[in-house]
């Protein structure tokens, strides 16, 4: 299971919860309150997916950035120099979880990408309940309906892995804002080709969370 230090854009859509159900569900069905169940749990990485153990990788090293970036804070105020080089070390390590993630298949998923796919899902699932009031086999509706549930859990997953991106991107931001500040005063700060190395990394992280940005909207993963 991925990490839990994000927070969901909000519920998972009633195709989704259909999707985690199984085939045979329904919104009116023992196997829909199950899956209703679950909205507050975040979304898994599908474990038949080839690469699903390439992006759990991804979210440790992630999760081992962040877990160090309250001694990045602290050192900033007693060692700036060390602190920079700290700085620059978190983000190569963040830059190699970003590429990893992306090789395994995730992408930067915004907002907007969720809600056109959950669009699509309300749109599926309302054409499925019609057909069913009007006595028509809605078999293939409903294996339409569980494939946007997976295309959005899949989404979900990305989403959060980048929003995670996001924040600890922002604490390096600030952490390199306040090495600034202590410096002045220290006694062994940065030098300018220390800057000038910390700035390259921390450009070639802004630049790998961008290419994956470059797939598709959503991604589908097998």
């Amino acid at each position: 299971m991925i990490s839990t230090a994000f927070r969901l854009p909000e519920a998972p859509s009633p195709a989704l919860r259909l999707a985690r159900a199984g085939p045979e569900a329904s919104p009116s069905s023992p196997g829909a309150t199950r899956a209703a169940d679950t909205v507050e749990k975040p979304p898994e990485i599908k474990a038949n997916s080839g690469k699903a153990q390439a992006r759990d990788l991804a979210w440790k090293r992630l999760e081992r950035a962040k877990a160090r970036m309250d001694a990045l804070k602290l050192m900033a105020k007693i060692d700036p120099k060390t602190a920079l080089k700290l700085a620059a070390e978190l983000a190569r390590e963040m830059k190699g979880a970003v590429k990893a993630y992306a090789e395994a298949g995730g992408r930067n998923v915004s907002t907007g990408d969720l809600a056109l796919i959950r669009k699509q899902a309300a749109d599926a699932l309302e054409a499925r309940d019609a057909a069913a009031e009007a006595g028509i086999d809605t078999t293939s509706m409903d294996a339409q309906l569980k494939h946007l549930g997976l295309r959005e859990e899949d989404a979900m997953a990305d989403h959060g892995f980048f929003e995670e991106v996001k924040r600890i991107v922002a604490g390096l931001k600030k952490a390199r804002q306040d090495i600034r500040g202590e410096a002045i005063t220290a006694l062994n700060p940065p030098t300018e080709e220390d800057w000038k190395a910390a700035d390259r990394d921390q450009a070639d992280l802004e630049r790998e969370i961008d290419r994956a940005a470059s797939g598709p909207a959503v991604s589908i993963r097998v």
